[in-house]
């Protein structure tokens, strides 16, 4: 008994949740683009207050053992 091989059509997959979908772009939704883009952008606001709070540690730091 031979097992039909079941062809799926070239597809891509979601860069947020993963989803299968055929077409262009990196998103299968608008909704999914739009929430990636608004979670970078939060772990970009993040990141960028860890460096300035690391930053304003360093110069207390230097500025402290000098006086």
């Amino acid at each position: 008994m031979a097992e039909e091989v079941v062809r799926i059509p070239q597809h891509r997959h979601c860069i947020r949740c993963g989803k299968a979908f055929v077409g262009e772009g990196g998103y299968c939704t608008d909704l999914c683009r739009d929430t990636k883009q608004a979670e970078l952008k939060a772990s970009k606001r993040k990141l960028l207050a860890m460096w300035g709070i690391s930053a304003l540690i360093v110069i207390a730091a230097i500025v402290l053992t000098v006086l």
